[in-house]
C-alpha cells in the first residue's frame, strides 16, 4: 500500500501482541521493567502475555495468595473444608485460618477442626507451615503442638508450587479416612493444643 503524502508512518506491530513469535525456548521471557515478567515497557500485558504467565512458571505470591483468598471467600466445593484470612488487616497474606468438617462414617464424623496455616515469604515455591489448633490424633500431625509433620504428610513433603491451601486441607481430611487413623482414639470433642 501507498500512504498518502505527509501522514505519519503506521506504528510498529505491538510487541505484546508478537510475544508468542519472539519467546525463546521453554517459552518464557526476560522481564522488561516492572514486576510482571511478560509486561511491555511503560504497558499493560497483551493476552498472550497473560496466557503466558498464567500457563508458565512464575507467578507473584501476592497474586497468587489473592486468588487463594478470592476462592476461600466463595467457598468452594461441598463445604467440608474452608479458608481465610486470620486477620483481614494483613497485607502481607501470611497468617490465614482454615476448617475441616470431619468425614462421615470415621472418629472425625461431624467435629469441626481448626488450623493455622502461615505462608512465608517464598510461598508457594515452599509448602505453608501447618498447625491445628483442635486437638487431633493423626499419624501426620505432632502430638504435642498441633503441626503438621511434612515428612509424615506427603502433601507437605512433596510439596508442588501448583498446590494451595486447599490441597493441604482437602488431602488432611483425606488423611482422617485413612485405616491407620481409624485406629486412634481421639481426644475429647472440643479440646485445643
Amino acid at each position: 500500500r501507498q500512504r498518502a503524502r505527509g501522514a505519519p508512518p503506521p506504528p510498529p506491530p505491538h510487541p505484546a501482541r508478537h510475544a508468542h513469535a519472539e519467546a525463546p525456548a521453554g517459552g518464557r521471557r526476560a522481564a522488561a521493567g516492572g514486576s510482571c515478567p511478560s509486561a511491555p515497557p511503560g504497558g499493560r500485558p497483551g493476552r498472550a502475555d497473560v496466557a503466558a504467565v498464567m500457563s508458565g512458571v512464575v507467578v507473584p505470591r501476592s497474586f497468587r495468595l489473592m486468588d487463594e483468598l478470592e476462592k476461600g471467600e466463595k467457598g468452594l466445593g461441598d463445604g467440608s473444608v474452608s479458608y481465610g484470612l486470620a486477620d483481614g488487616e494483613d497485607a502481607e497474606l501470611s497468617n490465614w485460618t482454615g476448617t475441616i468438617i470431619g468425614p462421615g462414617g470415621t472418629p472425625f464424623d461431624c467435629r469441626i477442626y481448626c488450623l493455622r496455616v502461615h505462608c512465608g515469604e517464598r510461598y508457594p515455591e515452599f509448602p505453608p507451615e501447618v498447625s491445628f489448633v483442635t486437638r487431633i490424633n493423626l499419624p501426620c500431625v505432632n502430638s504435642s503442638t498441633g503441626a503438621v509433620e511434612p515428612r509424615a504428610f506427603r502433601t507437605l513433603g512433596s510439596w508442588n508450587s501448583s498446590y494451595s491451601i486447599e490441597t493441604v486441607l482437602t488431602a488432611l481430611r483425606t488423611e482422617m479416612c485413612s485405616a491407620a487413623a481409624r485406629k486412634l482414639a481421639q481426644p475429647p470433642e472440643g479440646s485445643e493444643f
